[in-house]
């Protein structure tokens, strides 16, 4: 079963910038995880502090896994240090339905 993860994180002003290569160093290491098939932030292009989420996971137990991971684990407490100060990110489960594009 695939799992659509999908959300935001919103820093305080100015920290978007001073979070990029957090982000980027993490989504490059967790796109070797077993299961996951897509992980990737991307920065609003009207606000450069808020962070959109998008995953995508071959199973229920690759997305655990990935929650438990230590580098996971690391990525939280890092984050934390940018104080957000909005976060919400919810998983989906679902089949691929049509290619649009």
């Amino acid at each position: 079963m695939t799992i659509l993860v999908m959300g935001t994180i919103l820093l305080p002003e100015g920290e978007g910038a001073k979070a990029a290569q957090l982000f980027a160093d993490h989504a490059k290491l967790v796109r070797t995880e077993a299961g996951c098939d897509e992980y990737c932030f991307a920065f609003d292009t009207e606000n450069p502090d808020l962070i959109r989420v998008a995953e995508r996971w071959a199973s229920v137990e690759a997305l655990a896994a990935h929650g438990a991971a230590e580098h996971q684990k690391a990525f939280g407490r890092a984050l934390r240090a940018h104080a957000p100060r909005e976060m919400a990110v919810d998983a989906w489960d679902g089949q691929h339905w049509r290619k649009l594009i």
